[in-house]
């Protein structure tokens, strides 16, 4: 991979201009860290029971992973190359364990939160860069549901949803699933598993009907499906094909990834060689009033964007109301369904999850993304009416707001706001089922039907204004503190752009005090530098 090569090189070259001028590095010595540990996400997804497990064990040619468990004892793992080290994260930190523990026994959702094991195996070195995340199955606990999304879609290139042959069908939370991984437009393999089970004609109307069912949800005709055999010597050639596959594609989302954020992070190292250069013959009188000029730009700047601001608020709240709208809606829509539930004992948690999850993602996608969008844009054309003669300045600082902002809205604004929301589903689900429990003593005492009917509906109404309730609350805390640290971007990115034409001009202050002859040097020093930085900010835009 000689593109990681390439770029360790191109960082460490900006890291070394970076420090020669005394200019902030370690945003580029950060980049320059993460990329040996780079890795894209995959996780395997599906139903409790369908042989996931077993599927990665037979991957990794050796039991790492446990078979035995059952929906309380299944822990998301995640698998790639690596020293042979296995970490154990709880809420208390994180645990070295011996490779030669595996598979690991008693572990439980409630004192484990996730395993981390690195391992020294012919085919994940082949897959290096590919970090196979086993999650639970969707029907053991519905927060691993909103995990699925939440924790691992910003940095994940495809997912792997594992169907039993015994089971081929795609029950309800798996639907939804992969309806929020079609916002995304993320690639879905389907890997049937226990395929001897089935004759040829057999496999092969499994594999038409799920390609079928996978397709039409996430609006893809090349869905992929492998087929995985279950006994004896597991076959797993199609699935190390699929991984292989997904392997060939991380190198064009590293490419994407470092050189964004090379661009981003040598953009102020730009500006301010450009300042040294062009104002080097300025005097010392015209350099302060050039100073005084970036002081009032950046206040008139200032006053603005808190104008934007405010106007943006305004909008969000808005927002807020018509998802709140369509959450009540939506919620007091399955009142039917809720009561039907809960006259049959059926657990609710899972149905209350999808709905609120549905209502949120539309009103995101519908309501919120496209308002923020504007909201930066808006801020990037403030920008460049403030700075009208420097194309540069007004270019670079562009390029850092839009790539660390705009662009990645789409694929953080929905995660963020839902994981925020998951944290309140996941006490309230403690709540719902106190209610549940109350409501079911009462209702089984009840032997009129009328009268019974009628405290069924009276106790869905009360789950269903619970959850609107603390929902609705949370929904407004996480758009705010997703605002906020947008905000706070903005804020950071417009001061280090400020502090940047300071120094620059502050620099060229002690230049004038030096002999004409080291200037001519120091100016030829400039120029040099400032053509290795240019090639950053055009890199992989060919």
């Amino acid at each position: 991979m000689g593109y990681v090569a390439e770029y360790k090189e191109k960082f460490r070259c900006l890291v070394e201009i970076q420090e020669k001028y005394g200019i902030d590095s370690k945003e580029s010595v950060e980049l320059l860290e993460s990329i040996d540990s780079y890795r894209v996400n995959t996780p395997v997804v599906g139903n409790f029971s369908t042989g996931k497990s077993s599927m990665i064990n037979a991957i990794i040619g050796k039991p790492l992973l446990s078979v035995e468990i059952t929906p309380e004892t299944a822990v998301p793992t995640e698998i790639y190359y690596g020293n042979n080290k296995v970490y154990q994260y709880d809420k208390n930190g994180v645990a070295e364990r011996k490779i030669e523990e595996l598979p690991l026994k008693g572990l439980t959702i409630q004192t484990t939160d996730l395993v981390k094991i690195e391992y020294d195996n012919e085919f994940l070195e082949e897959i290096k860069t590919v970090n196979i995340v086993d999650l639970p199955g969707f029907d053991t606990n519905f927060e691993l549901h909103n995990r699925a999304i939440d924790q691992y879609l910003p940095n994940s290139l495809a997912y792997l949803l594992v169907v039993s042959s015994d089971e081929p069908v795609l029950k309800e939370s798996i639907s939804e699933f992969l309806k929020e991984l079609k916002v995304y437009n993320m690639p879905v393999y389907v890997v049937i598993t226990k395929c001897n089970r089935l004759d040829d004609e057999e496999l092969e109307e499994c594999k038409q009907l799920l390609k079928k069912l996978v397709g039409k949800i996430i609006e893809r005709d090349d869905v992929k499906v492998a087929c995985v055999d279950s006994y004896g010597n597991v076959k797993v050639d199609d699935l190390k094909e699929i991984l292989r596959e997904i392997q060939s594609q991380t190198g064009r989302i590293f490419v994407n990834k470092y050189s964004k954020a090379l661009r981003a992070a040598s953009m102020l190292t730009e500006v301010y060689l450009v300042e040294r250069i062009d104002k080097a013959c300025l005097s010392t009188s015209r350099l302060e009033q050039e100073q005084e000029k970036v002081e009032k730009k950046m206040q008139a700047l200032s006053v603005d964007i808190d104008k934007e601001k405010t106007n943006f608020d305004r909008q969000a709240k808005v927002c807020i109301n018509t998802i709140r709208d369509r959450i009540k809606l939506d919620l007091e829509a399955t009142l039917p369904t809720i009561s039907a539930m809960l006259e049959n004992g059926n657990d609710i948690t899972e149905k209350i999850n999808t709905v609120v999850r549905r209502s949120v993602r539309i009103g995101i996608n519908t309501e919120f993304e496209p308002k923020l969008k504007k909201y930066v844009e808006h801020i990037s054309e403030m920008i460049v009416i403030e700075f009208p003669k420097n194309e540069l300045i007004v270019s670079n600082l562009g390029d850092v707001l839009k790539p660390n902002v705009v662009d990645g809205v789409a694929k953080t604004a929905l995660p963020v706001v839902l994981a925020g929301i998951g944290f309140t589903l996941a006490p309230l689900a403690a709540v719902v089922g106190g209610m549940v429990g109350v409501a079911a003593d009462i209702i089984h005492n009840i032997s009129n039907n009328k009268k019974r009917q009628k405290e069924v509906d009276k106790a869905a109404k009360a789950i269903i204004t619970e959850v609107t309730k603390q929902t609705i609350a949370s929904i407004e805390n996480e758009i705010t503190r997703y605002i906020e640290n947008i905000n706070q971007k903005i804020e950071k990115d417009v001061l280090k752009q400020k502090a940047i034409l300071e120094k620059s001009l502050a620099d060229i202050k002690i230049d004038i005090s030096i002999e004409e002859n080291n200037r001519s040097k120091d100016i030829e020093d400039l120029e040099r530098d400032l053509s290795v930085i240019k090639t950053f900010r055009n890199d992989n835009l060919a």
